[in-house]
């Protein structure tokens, strides 16, 4: 290992610590690797360049936009009233609607943040006025959002395929078991704690319900149409962005009855393609770390020291779950994807590990970075969004964020809930 890596990684810490925007950082201190290393710099630009030529990557704006259509389409309502409609009887019943609506809205927009943003004040004053503690309503409407990036459409599912070359459709279809398993799990708590909470029953006639859930089929079609389009072959995931796309501004339009909001569509685009840039500069920059770690053969180091402790698969990924719950806490999932998963996945390989299970194991980890400060972005928008303090929101959050781990325990020792799907449908390499 040359004097050049070291540098490296102690001016790309450096510079995040000052604030310098993370891909940036990664370009500066690679830059410096360059100059020492004696390396000439068009490489940089080459593998930069390589980083942001690829086609799957066009799925994140569109997937994006997508999700930020459909909460202006007003999906959010409409997930929140098939919801209740569906479940909102049971005893305790409106907690189970603020898990399964968010489970609904997550296959339309991917994103735990959309979901808190657009589903997360209607979630809260539901439950604030059917008995329920503010502070117990904004923890478990922040913690049901998780489902969102794990649930198909998910965005991050979509990274992991394009950074590792894994199977998107694999991907996709590998997240959509444990993203219901969380959900699942977050009602059993549910379930536990309605014993101590009276809460009065949502009254709904067979009439309301069929008329809701005719109003809902609309909104309720989008995973549907994403996962069914790439399952039978109609379109590429890509593809299946921009379907998703020209849905959400079908919806809209018709909604509007043909006068949509053009100032809340530009700003939509807008936030897409602020998004874009972010993946595409962040896709670049891993780019060449990722060609500086492998030239310095990091990843060979890397499983060298880990197969010292272990090499048995099921130690291995005990060692990189805790790794990545803590890594969770200190950068979010876009970043972390784009620097640990070209790291770790050659290594899971070599202990014959499936791709599609590794990633879905690595987003369900950064996932629950989420919810954890210091970082804890979902943590942050749901006090921001409900007002609730941080710690109210934390003590309150344990049991749901405990109930994850499960989860997360069972599809990392458990393989076939994440692979089934993929196998069914021969999407499992």
């Amino acid at each position: 290992m040359s004097l050049a890596l070291p540098l490296m990684f102690a001016a790309f810490f450096g510079f995040m610590i000052l604030g310098m925007p993370l891909s940036f950082s990664m370009l500066l201190s690679c830059f410096i690797y360059f100059v020492v290393k004696g390396q000439p710099l068009y490489l940089l630009v080459q593998q930069f360049f390589t980083g942001i030529d690829t086609f799957t990557l066009m799925a994140i704006p569109f997937f994006t936009l997508a999700g930020d259509l459909m909460v202006e389409s007003g999906t959010a309502e409409r997930m929140l009233a098939f919801a209740k409609a569906t479940v909102g009887r049971l005893r305790g019943g409106l907690a189970y609607v603020t898990v399964f609506s968010s489970m609904l809205f997550g296959g339309c927009s991917g994103s735990a943040i959309a979901d808190i943003t657009g589903l997360g004040p209607l979630q809260v004053r539901m439950m604030e006025k059917g008995g329920y503690p503010r502070d117990f309503a904004a923890a478990l409407m922040t913690s049901a959002s998780i489902q969102g990036p794990i649930i198909p459409p998910s965005i991050p599912m979509v990274l992991v395929g394009a950074v590792t070359g894994t199977s998107i459709g694999g991907m996709l279809l590998g997240g959509a078991v444990p993203g219901v398993l969380i959900g699942l799990a977050m009602s059993v708590v549910v379930w536990f704690q309605s014993f101590r909470r009276p809460i009065e029953r949502e009254p709904m006639t067979l009439v309301n319900f069929i008329a809701i859930t005719i109003a809902s089929i609309p909104f309720l079609l989008m995973p549907a149409i994403i996962l069914g389009g790439i399952l039978t072959g109609v379109f590429t995931p890509t593809e299946a962005s921009a379907v998703a796309v020209g849905y959400g501004l079908l919806l809209i339009i018709v909604g509007a009855r043909g006068r949509p909001d053009l100032r809340s569509f530009f700003r939509i685009c807008v936030r897409a393609a602020t998004l874009s840039a972010v993946v595409l500069m962040l896709s670049g920059a891993s780019s060449v770390l990722g060609w500086i770690l492998a030239t310095e053969q990091m990843p060979r180091h890397v499983a060298a020291l880990l197969f010292e402790i272990s090499q048995d698969p099921m130690v291995i990924l005990l060692i990189i779950n805790l790794f990545l719950l803590v890594w969770g806490m200190f950068m979010d999932m876009l970043p972390a994807i784009f620097i640990v998963v070209p790291i770790l996945t050659p290594l899971a390989a070599q202990v014959g590990i499936n791709p599609i299970h590794f990633g879905v194991v690595v987003v369900f980890n950064l996932v629950l970075g989420l919810l954890t400060p210091p970082y804890g972005t979902a943590l942050f928008t749901g006090a921001l969004v409900t007002g609730v303090r941080i710690e109210r929101i934390v003590q309150n959050m344990w049991p749901f964020f405990l109930s994850s781990l499960g989860v997360l325990l069972l599809i990392t020792y458990v393989p076939d809930v994440v692979m089934f799907l993929p196998r069914l449908f021969g999407l499992d390499k």
